[in-house]
């Protein structure tokens, strides 16, 4: 098929984005073709028409920001070829080009970013057994880079939420990364981009230098150069890690269930601003593992408890607009008029806030101090001359006018003055025009096209005066004008072109003054999302009675009257206690279903992860080692997208478990072997449980109903047993909530059955049955022996099916050997 010249012009450039969908400007639209017009056709849930058999959906273009923004939620990347002039007499092709290449982990606009949430882009360069990564966010200009063995990868993708990885041509990651990957040739994965950008940045660290480099490569050709960007900082201090399974389990920030709407981050979450939302929400994410820090977090908070400045702090830092992308509008030339005064407002509250920090000075922890510091040091005067020029409330857009302040430029006052003062004689000319000429309905009326005019009815025709000139005819009567009034028209119009351009230049002068300063409001950015998060542990420390957790460097965990911090917000709670010794690795948690073990166990972990983030905990008294990793294995769960079944996940997780715990670790493992019959899932249990105990030493609590467990007691040193208490009550089963020491008597199972309405009949046939097997008899068929799954290669059986072969053998041979084989099957493998 012969292509239009536009469809030529189109194709040439899909084949410089052949991974993009790519957004083509004709007229008013923006309009996609071929596969991607059957893209977008079906993402964005709009119709899909054809041109000549070319299939084609387009969008209007001044809603193209949300079209895209559906876009890229959906993993695409969108190239936006716009005309780049205007339609013209005689122009039979426009010229165009792509002006902005979009993709999921590259986006700036405001519009398309959730305030709470980090859009991340990062980049992996793998060699051997170690990685570089490095990621950004272009919005805010954050930059960060580590190197660590490729098998943390999938931990660092847990914590991070990037929406766009890039990685290497044909390299494929051994984990699963969420987000999008984007493959980039091996030449980009160098330090050149970094040094020429920062010279000496990571110039220990060359793996993630190299994936710095090639982020930096990736930015610049979809975004441009950003000069907000900030050099890569190492990622940081030692970090808590968490698998992506223990960050569900213990819902840190999405409950496990759809009707569920507590969360770890909701119960902190008391910020009053979007960047010291989305900092508590990394410090849920990447709680510390080093004494040091976490103690420092702590003296912050407590400062602030004590003095009670967490409250005298909320208002001026809800005053505060969201600095650190504030910065990136200003990299990127897209400040609003509100910005600007946004921007005022937030350089006010900081100095209100340094004002109210001083008083703290003498006493203030370091981390405080440093925060007040960097505090101080926002541009005062900037924020004067910011609300001296900007009007209050400003409209939404400089092409609106009236931007400017009176009083802050004499000449654009002048200019203001001289339009009024011709807007007046217009209004004073129709008066006189209209005493003059007798027409009583005549006004003056502007368009952009004509200008200004006079109209006249058809009926007052025959009044025109001669000195009128007709500019336009209408149905129900005719425009005019005159001399006079053109004239008038020239003069507005210039005042009015003069006031657009030096509201324009004063504009952009501020601009100017601002990004000037950008290195600067940067930092105070930072303090203030900092301030913010500790603030906000302050205030829910005080509002809900948390205290301050001790540290130990001995493998002990004492916890008095501890609670599970989501579950007390929509019910009664009963606190309770832990204590696992020096020597204590292990306890075992036995005890009905219903009766709390599950909230203990993520109470515990939650209490312990509270305590790293620098987070006061809920509890009357906490003591703790700091830990380097939080596993939890929490109930039945499975991952049949993914090819495994309920016991095969749990087994793929305990093993991840297994060979990733140390012994500085805590381990939650509940309910571990319910998915295959009861004779494996016990023996597997319990030899995990004794693997986790006897050979890694890391503390452990392990909630179960197979209470042979409980005998690991007598039979391992460093293991207790735990129980969650109930007592039965006139046929009623009572649930006390209490752990206590020792092995629970009973599941209660039929008890809790009966509590879920199953039929009377069901529990009838149930209790008879269990009545049963604890006097000893059998109420179910005894166990046949049976093949393993995994037979071994010296099995008998085996060995003779081997020797034989069937061809030789009659049929009387072949009955004796089916009888030899059964009885050499019923002795068992030992047997020859």
């Amino acid at each position: 098929m012969e292509l239009t010249p536009v469809m030529r012009q189109y194709r040439e450039l899909k084949a410089r984005h052949p991974d993009a969908v790519l957004l083509f400007q004709l007229g008013d639209f923006y309009e996609a073709f071929f596969e991607d017009a059957e893209t977008v056709a079906r993402d964005l849930e709009i119709i899909l028409t054809s041109r000549e058999g070319v299939p084609m959906a387009g969008v209007p273009v001044r809603k193209a920001d949300l079209y895209v923004q559906r876009l890229l939620r959906k993993g695409h990347k969108v190239a936006l070829a716009s005309q780049l002039e205007r339609p013209g007499q005689g122009k039979k092709l426009l010229k165009r080009g792509v002006v902005r290449v979009l993709t999921p982990g590259t986006m700036i606009e405001e519009g398309a970013l959730d305030s709470g949430l980090d859009v991340l882009l990062a980049a992996v360069w793998p060699r051997g057994e170690r990685a570089g990564v490095a990621w950004a966010e272009a919005a805010s200009g954050g930059f960060w880079a580590e190197e660590l063995p490729l098998g943390e990868l999938a931990h660092l993708a847990a914590r991070l939420p990037v929406a766009e990885w890039i990685v290497p041509e044909g390299w494929r990651p051994p984990v699963e990364l969420p987000g999008v990957g984007t493959e980039r040739p091996e030449a980009d994965f160098s330090s050149a981009a970094l040094h020429a950008r920062f010279p000496g940045e990571l110039g220990d660290a060359p793996l993630a230098a190299a994936a710095a480099g090639a982020l930096l490569v990736y930015l610049t050709a979809t975004v441009g150069d950003l000069p907000h960007l900030r050099p890569p900082a190492r990622a940081g201090e030692e970090t808590l890690v968490l698998d992506a399974f223990t960050q569900r389990s213990l819902e840190l920030l999405t409950p496990l269930r759809a009707e569920g709407a507590v969360t770890l981050l909701s119960v902190l979450d008391r910020t009053k601003t979007a960047m010291g939302r989305r900092l508590l929400r990394r410090w849920v994410l990447a709680p510390l593992a080093r004494r040091e820090g976490i103690e420092r977090r702590l003296d912050a908070v407590d400062c602030l408890l004590q003095s009670g400045l967490d409250d005298a702090l909320a208002r001026p830092l809800g005053s505060c607009c969201d600095l650190p992308r504030l910065r990136g509008r200003v990299a990127t030339g897209g400040l609003s008029p509100g910005d600007l005064l946004a921007l005022a407002r937030t350089l006010d509250a900081a100095a209100e806030i340094g004002e109210r920090l001083k008083d703290l000075l003498a006493v203030a922890p370091e981390e405080l101090a440093a925060l007040s510091d960097a505090i101080g040091k926002a541009p005062a005067e900037l924020a004067d001359d910011l609300r001296r020029a900007i009007v209050d409330p400003p409209p939404p857009t400089l092409d609106g006018g009236d931007v400017i302040r009176e009083g802050y430029d004499p000449a654009l006052d002048s200019l203001r003055r001289e339009a009024g003062e011709v807007r007046e004689a217009i209004a004073g000319l129709e008066a006189a025009e209209r005493a003059r000429t007798g027409i009583p309905s005549l006004k003056v009326g502007y368009n952009r096209v004509f200008g200004y005019y006079f109209e006249v009815t058809r009926s007052q025709l025959a009044k025109v005066p001669s000195d009128w000139r007709r500019r336009q005819s209408l149905t129900g009567g005719e425009r005019f004008t005159s001399a006079e009034l053109a004239s008038l028209a020239d003069r507005l119009a210039a005042a009015e072109d003069g006031i657009a351009k030096l509201e324009r230049d004063t504009f952009l002068s501020l601009c100017r003054r601002v990004e000037g300063e950008i290195g600067a409001l940067g930092a105070v950015g930072e303090a203030l999302a900092e301030l913010d998060a500790l603030r906000s542990l302050s205030e829910v420390a005080r509002r809900k009675g948390y205290t301050r957790p001790r540290f130990t460097d001995r493998a002990v965990v004492r916890i008095r009257e501890g609670r599970h911090p989501m579950v007390e917000e929509v019910t009664q709670f009963v606190p309770n206690d832990l204590e696992l010794g020096e020597g204590v690795k292990l306890a075992v948690v036995t005890g009905p279903n219903m009766a709390g073990k599950s909230v203990f166990l993520r109470q515990t972990a939650l209490i312990a992860l509270l305590a790293q983030m620098g987070s006061f905990v809920p509890a009357k008294e906490a003591e703790l080692p700091v830990f380097d990793r939080i596993y939890t294995r929490v109930g039945a769960s499975d991952a049949l997208t993914g090819g495994l079944s309920t016991f095969m996940a749990e087994m793929v997780e305990a093993g991840a478990i297994l060979r990733g715990a140390t012994p500085r670790s805590l381990v939650i493992l509940d309910e571990l072997g319910r998915g295959t019959s009861t004779h494996d899932g016990m023996v597997l249990a319990r030899a995990i449980a004794r693997h986790l105990a006897m050979e890694i030493g890391c503390k452990t609590l392990f909630a179960t109903h197979y209470r042979e467990l409980a005998r690991l007691a007598d039979e391992a040193p460093g293991v207790v047993n735990l129980h969650a208490a109930a007592r039965e009550w006139k046929g009623e089963v009572v649930f006390l909530y209490r752990i206590l020491p020792g092995v629970g008597e009973r599941s209660y199972g039929v008890h809790v059955a009966r509590l879920a309405q199953l039929p009377e009949e069901v529990l009838r046939e149930a209790q008879r049955a269990l009545d049963e097997l604890e006097k000893g008899a059998p109420a179910l068929p005894p166990r046949e022996k049976e093949l393993p799954l995994f037979a071994t290669d010296d099995h008998p059986v085996l060995k003779e099916l081997r020797r034989m072969d069937p061809d030789r053998l009659t049929p009387f041979e072949a009955l004796d050997l089916l009888y030899r084989l059964k009885e050499c099957l019923e002795r068992g493998p030992g047997a020859e």
